[in-house]
């Protein structure tokens, strides 16, 4: 997709490699877009310099482990326990009612992780076909998110990496703030 054609996107979505970087820019979208945004985030768990796993957090409030190496479970994700249940409880309830509201929706992130709650997923690919718009992090990689995301039309997908930062924050300011004035003006 082409930058004149960027704001107009239904979905503007980033693949990203680095965890650190996905955070950094959802947490500043976060901040400053909140009033607009709805969904959630998944965050990195520390124990000292090592991660332990993913919490995820509803905007708003609500926060649950998502992975953990102390969870033991029948579900994992590489050397982490799943608790895919999780996503039910924080995730979903959240991009519900930010949907109910007429917010953009944020999914910080889809991956392997998500996919793993049929509930959570089923809703996830409702909300995304449903014309609201939609701001995605996804983990490059994940082959099935890559040919989805390469698909939908009305989606504009994006690198996040240490060399595309500048222009990532530009393109997500510049979607966030035209989806922003149809909100305000009741589009």
């Amino acid at each position: 997709m082409t930058d004149a054609r960027l704001p107009a996107a239904v979905r503007l979505v980033f693949g990203f490699s680095d965890c650190a970087l996905k955070e950094r820019l959802s947490a500043r979208l976060a901040a400053d877009y909140g009033r607009w945004l709805g969904g959630f985030r998944t965050l990195e768990r520390r124990a000292g310099a090592a991660r332990d796993g993913f919490d995820v957090e509803a905007l708003g409030g609500g926060r649950e482990t998502l992975a953990s190496r102390s969870i033991v479970s029948a579900e994992a994700f590489n050397k982490y326990g799943l608790n895919p249940a999780a996503l039910e409880r924080v995730a979903l309830p959240a991009l519900e009612a930010a949907s109910a509201a007429g917010k953009i929706l944020l999914f910080d992130e889809l991956g392997p992780m998500a996919a793993r709650s049929a509930r959570f997923s089923a809703k996830a690919v409702e909300l995304l076909f449903s014309g609201a718009p939609c701001l995605v992090f996804y983990r490059r990689g994940a082959a099935a998110f890559e040919d989805a995301f390469g698909r939908m039309a009305d989606t504009a997908i994006l690198e996040l990496s240490a060399e595309t930062w500048a222009e990532a924050v530009a393109a997500s300011r510049a979607w966030l703030d035209y989806k922003v004035r149809l909100m305000e003006n009741g589009r």
